[in-house]
Parts: C-alpha cells; structure tokens; sequence
C-alpha cells in the first residue's frame, strides 16, 4: 500500500540544487538586475501587464503598496478574517489601522454584508484575498468600493490562476500581490510580488524600496531551500508510506508535527518595527528559480486543477462533510482543496486510518490572535469555518486511482459503513 501525502513540493530536486550552487556566485549589479528584470517581467506578461516588481515577501510587498497608494494616515483597511498575523502588523506598521471582515457562511469568500456595514468614512483600502484558489464574485467587490469610492487590491498567493467570468484574478484592482514561498505556485524560496497597471506606482514603490532595503542575507535562503529539500524527501515514496505516515498515525492524537514544520510563521507578535531580515533586496539566484518555475507552471497548474475539480465533482456534500460553494462564472485553481466537515479530527483519523493524510488550517483567524485584541476583530463565521476545515490531498503528486480511492473513502465515511475498503 502507498499512502497519498497532503503535499508535494513544486520545486524538484535539480532547481534547488543550481540554486544552493548560485547563492555562492558572484554577478555584477548589471547582471543581477537584468535577471530579476526578466523575471519580473514574464510574471507581468502573465497578466497582459508590462512590468511588476518583486521584494523579499509578500508582507513587505504589501507593507510598501500602502506607503505608495496615497492613503491618508490613520485610514481604515478591510482585510480578509482569515490571513497570516504579519499582514495585520503591515497594515499597522504603515500607519493605517486593519479591519478584518469575516467570511460569508459555507464559503472561502468574505460575507459582502459584513464587509458593506464595516465601510465607512475612514475606510481607505479593500484587501481581497482569494483563499485556497477560490474566486470572489468580483462584480460585488467593484460595485461596494465604487459606491463607497474606495481602491481595492487583491492578494492572490494562493490563486495565480483563477478566473473570474474569463479574467484572471489579480486584473480587478489596483494592484496584486504574490507569494513566492514555501508550497506556491511559483515559489522561489521566499519574495512577494507586485504587479498593477499603474507603472507610476510601480516606480514609487521600487524607488522606496531601494532606498529602505540593505544587502540579501544567504543563510535564510539556505535554511529554506533545505526545508525544501528535507519536506520533498519527507512526503516521496516509499519514505512517506515507511516511515512518516506511520509516524503521523502514532501521533495522531497529539500536534501535528509536519504542520508545524511546514509552517512558515511559527510565533505570533504585534510588531513594533519591521525585522531587518525582512528589509532585504531580492537575489537574482531567486529570480533565476523564479523563471524555472514559470516554465513548467502552467502544466502544474493543470494537473491540480483537474484534480480539484475532480474531487469538487464527486464529493457529495450532506451533513457531515461539505464543499465549499464556488461563485458564479469562475474557474479554480483548489491551491488546497478544503471540505467542512462536522468534526474535522475524526474525519482525519478516519483518513488516516485509510493511508490519506490531510491537514488542517495553518492561517489564522484575526480575531482569534490574542495580540490583536485591542483592534477589536469580530469574526464569528470565520471561526466556524476554520475550526471544520480539513484539506485533503489535491497536488500534482496524486493519482487518478488516488482521487477515485480518496472519494470512496469520504463517501464510507459519511455513510457510516461496517466494512472496510480494500486498501491499495
């Protein structure tokens, strides 16, 4: 039998060797900018734009859009419920205070209600962020902030893909960010993405960041290409069958160990000031990951697409386990593919008990973050919806008879069968 991990590394093996080779080359300021130009660039062309810029992450790319938009201090910004604890400290950091808006029941889309009632004269920015390849009803999104005369911006992570009505996400608003770290699309080990129609922005921004970023740091960039590796290693086969699932089993009643590897924030602080291994140019050995990536994305894409819908086609939402609903008009790319279940650890066990491996959510719910408190996040739909959240397996790496056993295995849990299947 061959267990079926909950993910696979995008990057292979040879790319993140050329690039542990290339972190100890040297190039000249010329040769190196010309590299992360070309990569910019083919991102930007993705989206019929001619130019984007890329920073070390995706909260700095977020943290210097604000500074550059011509918000007025003190502003409101209306982010997603759910999202990682350093957006928050960004939109802090800038000057500006957050709002989080929570999520509409049965969706990954924020509840357009809650956001339409959290709008007021000081609301100066909209951050609509695309959970798990799940579109948002942008017609919505255009008609809110047009009436109230608000800019929005979309953070598209973990929707490099998605369509809306035939567009892609990241064309609406007057920027996009991107995440290239760890399990994304494109990744490139750490950095952020911006891409927008405005060059003038672009500029300003890329001007800022010049002026405010020192030298790259190797050993972060290191350390993470060799999480890589050591993740690729943990989830191949027979080494996962072997040796991690097994551990995974005998752990399940306890944290998950791999979730906590995995994930990249591991502690939580309200931010003072930003940490100067943040404020770091970009590498052109990045940019020349970055441009590997983007040659096979498309065919990567695909195939988790294709699977996602797969499994959105055959999983019979009833009492115990749910889809999410997708909005009218959109393709998905299922970054993760979520079910709600009505107990999600037993839906885990019982996975588990079956070779599947899932996982749960790794952002957090704002108002859960005990930090934040003092900005007062009320996100009760949000809870709900990560407390039953579990994401079963959808990458590149699972089968077609994978899909088909994983769909048996959830319809035997909702009916509550006697016999077991046969295991593969």
């Amino acid at each position: 039998m061959f267990c079926v991990p909950r993910i696979k590394i995008p990057l292979n093996l040879k790319e993140i060797l050329i690039f542990l080779i290339n972190i100890f080359k040297y190039k000249s300021e010329k040769e190196s900018t010309a590299i992360i130009s070309k990569f910019e660039e083919r991102f930007a062309n993705r989206y019929n734009y001619p130019s984007a810029l890329v920073v070390s992450r995706a909260r700095i790319a977020f943290y210097f859009l604000m500074k550059n938009m011509g918000l007025k201090p003190g502003g409101e910004v209306l982010i997603s419920a759910i999202h990682i604890a350093d957006f928050v400290n960004m939109i802090h950091l800038a000057g500006l205070k957050p709002v989080a808006v929570d999520l509409k029941k049965g969706t990954y889309c924020i509840d357009y209600e809650d956001l339409q009632q959290k709008i007021n004269n000081n609301t100066v920015l909209l951050v609509v962020t695309h959970l798990s390849g799940y579109a948002t009803d942008m017609d919505r999104i255009i008609e809110i902030t047009e009436r109230n005369n608000i800019p929005f911006i979309e953070d598209c992570s973990q929707a490099l893909n998605t369509l809306y009505k035939g567009k892609r996400l990241g064309t609406f608003g007057r920027a996009a960010i991107f995440s290239l770290s760890l399990l994304k699309s494109v990744c490139t080990l750490m950095g952020g993405m911006i891409i927008s129609k405005d060059l003038e922005l672009l500029e300003r921004i890329r001007t800022d960041v010049n002026k405010n970023v020192s030298s790259p740091i190797k050993m972060p960039l290191i350390v993470e290409a060799v999480k890589n590796i050591i993740i690729m290693t943990a989830v191949s086969q027979p080494i996962f069958t072997m040796i991690v699932f097994p551990l995974l089993k005998l752990n399940m009643y306890k944290e998950d160990f791999f979730a906590r590897y995995q994930k990249t924030n591991k502690t939580i602080e309200f931010r003072i000031k930003i940490p100067e291994d943040m404020l770091v140019h970009y590498t052109w050995q990045q940019a020349a990951l970055g441009l590997s990536q983007l040659k096979t994305l498309e065919s990567r894409e695909d195939i988790r697409i294709k699977n996602g819908q797969y499994l959105y086609d055959n999983i019979i939402s009833d009492a115990s386990i749910s889809v999410p609903l997708v909005v009218e008009c959109s393709d998905n790319t299922f970054w993760l593919f979520p079910v709600i279940a009505d107990d999600p650890d037993r839906l885990k066990r019982f996975l588990l008990r079956y070779g599947v491996d899932s996982s749960k959510f790794l952002l957090l719910v704002l108002s859960e973050v005990k930090e934040f408190s003092a900005f007062g996040f009320k996100c009760d739909s949000a809870k709900q919806i990560k407390a039953h959240t579990l994401f079963i397996p959808v990458h590149i790496g699972v089968s077609k008879e994978n899909l088909d056993y994983i769909c048996q295995i959830i319809k035997k849990y909702q009916v509550g069968a006697i016999h077991e299947l046969p295991l593969q």
